[in-house]
């Protein structure tokens, strides 16, 4: 006996606590999901809209100084040298502190042929601090026309522009160096979103101080920064940084060169009032499963009592005591379980001498299954010259199916037969069939004699009720003829040997005669016709449980795959071992262990020649 665990009573007050408990659970992550995803929704739009307003003001900033600087460049590539306008504009503008013109010269490289500065000297000192960088920064211009670079970490950015003449024909590259103290400015406040204009590379511009000059990278991954990069303007989205820290980040680009808005908010500090939401729920849903523990507890009593009183009882009938009987007053749910005993211990008794009853049947039900395999021969035999293999699986214990063969005299008798449904009703005939065969053996007669003598033997044991079809055939030695009688069974198919593979026009179905039931009436006469088996040649017969079999899907085998297995089988005019081995491989890979919804039986018999 089981060991007694924790009491239903406990057990309840559980389930009673439990349930408002994961209720509530539920509601409050699914709460923090929604509040979650509408907070970083709002993070979002904020970032983006500061993102794009950022990358418009330096779109417009630095339109506003090359639309300064288009009437210098215009004015020196008149002349091909500054004249007093375009030194006019220049010392109006007091953006541009520098302007610096290159040209290709003889061996390719780019040199400083003019330069207006604000303070003397200015433009050299300014090719002499970007000497190391200079070269890199015309591959770029070379290949992009104009870039945008911050190479002194300050508010000094750098742009330079490549311009052609009006035939094409020669290059002049203009750098301007340009103070953007405001933007940078902007850039640097210390907020608790961070922004940073960066470059296709993903070097920081303008941004926190610690950043300028560094790589994006180190807290954006690279796919993003990709996605910066690509021909979407503007974006947002979730990024874990390589240390593992979640971002939210979105961009926009400016619209000039290759120059890109990021906004950076850590996604713990964006959720920070979520902790403040979760500390609320804790408490109040401890207040809460408080009032449900003490309202469960009253709850539970009064179930429990009803419920000991039933498992006294159980107990009493699991020790054999069917005539105990349980009082439980109570209308609900308990009292009809209590009802409910009371008839299951009177119909217990009834259901154990019927579990008896059923042993008792299907015990004789195997006894005669048992009896049944003794009806049929070995499924390989040699007579003479014809070879035999066959095949039989009942669909239930007992089967309707029937298949023989014996030698009498210089003929050799193939019986086999089907009768009406499968099972234990089925499983008689058979028998009764078998047993007129054996005297049936003993008289030297035709097959459409002996389908007559066996008609009468199944219509005196039916009476009609059950019939069998049957297919005799018998096969003279000396001859090699097949006289045989078919009483509307399935034909078998005659396979005709050949020098090429076994094609369909080299089976011949014997049907050309067809009679009535075994059964149907006693009074039956019955007609036989021959045919030739020659050496090599092989006779395939089988009843109609074959095509009816089904795989799992319950789709039925069909004649088609029947016939097309059949061909398969025995394409090379293999033994009848091979045959049968070949043919039961093919149904069975359909059937894929489904159940059988009739009796499978076949076999082949074949003419190896003397």
């Amino acid at each position: 006996m089981k060991k007694r665990g924790i009491s239903i009573r406990y057990k309840i007050l559980l389930l009673l606590t439990s349930i408002p408990l994961i209720t509530l659970t539920a509601y409050l992550v699914l709460a923090l999901r929604i509040f979650e995803d509408d907070k970083i929704a709002y993070v979002f739009d904020s970032s983006s809209s500061m993102s794009g307003t950022m990358a418009a003001q330096i779109k417009t900033q630095l339109n506003a100084v090359l639309g300064t600087a288009k009437p210098i460049y215009q004015d020196y590539l008149s002349v091909y040298k500054f004249t007093p306008v375009a030194k006019s504009i220049f010392d109006n503008e007091y953006s541009i502190e520098d302007v610096v013109v290159f040209t290709p010269g003889a061996n390719g490289q780019y040199q400083k042929v003019a330069a207006l500065e604000k303070v003397p000297d200015g433009a050299d000192n300014l090719i002499k601090s970007l000497q190391s960088n200079l070269p890199m920064y015309f591959t770029e211009v070379d290949a992009n026309q104009r870039v945008v670079k911050v190479p002194f970490n300050d508010d000094r950015v750098l742009i330079m522009d490549k311009v052609w003449n009006q035939d094409k024909t020669k290059a002049t590259v203009f750098a301007l160096l340009v103070r953007m103290s405001e933007s940078a400015e902007m850039f640097n406040a210390a907020t608790s979103q961070k922004m940073y204009l960066i470059a296709k590379d993903g070097m920081v511009l303008f941004g926190p101080t610690k950043m300028v000059g560094q790589y994006l990278q180190s807290i954006i991954t690279p796919n993003f920064l990709a996605d910066t990069t690509s021909k979407i303007g503007q974006g947002a989205e979730t990024v874990k940084a390589p240390n593992g820290v979640d971002y939210l980040v979105s961009f926009s680009k400016a619209g000039f060169g290759d120059l890109t808005v990021v906004t950076t908010i850590e996604k713990s500090k964006a959720l920070g009032a979520m902790q403040i939401l979760i500390r609320k729920s804790l408490i109040f849903f401890g207040i809460l499963i408080s009032l449900t523990v003490i309202i469960s507890l009253f709850a539970s009593t009064g179930i429990t009592q009803a419920l000991t009183q039933l498992f006294s009882a159980t107990k009493k009938v699991a020790e054999g005591d069917f005539n105990v009987r349980v009082d439980v007053t109570s209308t609900d749910e308990v009292g009809s379980l209590a009802d409910n005993f009371n008839l299951m211990a009177a119909e217990v008794s009834r259901l154990l001498e019927q579990t008896a009853e059923k042993a008792r049947m299907e015990s004789e039900l195997q006894t005669a299954k048992t009896v049944q395999e003794t009806l049929f021969p070995d499924a390989r035999a040699k007579i003479g010259p014809l070879s035999i293999a066959g095949f039989y699986e009942p669909a239930s214990e007992c089967g309707g199916d029937w298949w023989h063969y014996c030698q009498v005299g210089e003929k050799i008798f193939l019986w086999i037969g089907d009768a009406t449904g499968h099972g234990a009703p089925a499983a008689l005939i058979t028998s009764a069939a078998k047993s007129a065969s054996t005297i049936i053996e003993r008289l030297d007669i035709s097959p459409a004699k002996a389908m007559e003598l066996l008609n009468r033997s199944i219509y005196d044991v039916s009476k009609g009720r059950i019939m069998m079809t049957f297919f005799l055939a018998s096969f003279d030695l000396q001859t090699g003829r097949l006289v045989y009688c078919n009483a509307s069974h399935e034909a078998p198919f005659l396979i005709k040997k050949s020098d090429d593979a076994l094609k369909k026009k080299d089976l011949v179905a014997l049907n050309e005669v067809n009679n009535p039931r075994l059964g149907q009436s006693r009074e039956s006469l019955y007609e036989q016709t021959s045919i030739q088996v020659s050496p090599g040649d092989a006779v395939f017969f089988y009843t109609d449980g074959i095509p009816d079999i089904q795989n799992p899907g319950k789709n039925a085998w069909g004649e088609r795959e029947f016939i097309k297995a059949l061909i398969t089988a025995n394409k090379d005019f293999p033994s009848v071992s091979d045959s049968v081995e070949r043919f039961v491989t093919s149904f069975q890979a359909h059937r894929q262990g489904a159940p059988l919804v009739d009796d499978v039986t076949f076999f082949v018999v074949k003419n190896d020649g003397i």
